[in-house]
């Protein structure tokens, strides 16, 4: 694409094409959040995180969270809600930008995963202990939006709540 094409029509697609789901548990009142140790690959050094999936044609992303959740963990989500956080990340490779949409999933007390090859190791952690091992703003953000949204006002926590079953496409006004 020459610099004029791109100044005319662009940058190639600006899409939504993946989802990071970030579980929660309650535990002794407190909140702890499932951590993941990444696997390193050709392209990425290890990295904790949280589960993290592509999203499949067709499929809403928030039924991508959970599909991802049961692949990569074996939990089923007690409840989803949406987080006001939502990231781009360049992909150099192919030239696109791609935004992440994250959700967080509450899961039940005494839960713990069954990892996929994705990951190596595990762990619940408090919200402090969590921001100081993730690598990456974006995932820090997500979890402090969790904490400030859900956690810090349980009693706005409806707002962000999303119910599973597929919706309706909305009528375009």
């Amino acid at each position: 694409m020459s610099e004029n094409e791109t100044r005319v029509t662009g940058w190639p697609a600006h899409r939504v094409t993946g989802v990071d789901v970030w579980p929660f548990r309650m535990h002794h009142g407190e909140a702890e959040f499932l951590l993941m140790h990444r696997v390193a690959t050709t392209n990425e050094p290890p990295f904790w995180q949280g589960v993290s999936g592509w999203i499949e044609p067709d499929e809403p992303p928030h039924l991508t969270a959970l599909r991802e959740l049961r692949e990569e963990t074996g939990l089923e989500a007690g409840a989803i809600y949406s987080v006001d956080a939502i990231f781009d990340l360049y992909k150099p490779r192919r030239g696109t930008v791609e935004t992440i949409v994250p959700f967080a999933v509450q899961v039940a007390d005494g839960m713990d995963p069954i990892l996929s090859d994705e990951h190596d190791d595990w762990r619940w952690e408090s919200m402090t202990a969590a921001l100081g091992l993730l690598p990456y703003e974006p995932q820090r953000t997500a979890i402090r939006r969790i904490a400030a949204d859900l956690l810090d006002q349980p009693e706005s926590a409806h707002l962000w709540r999303i119910d599973p079953a597929p919706e309706e496409p909305e009528e375009t006004r």
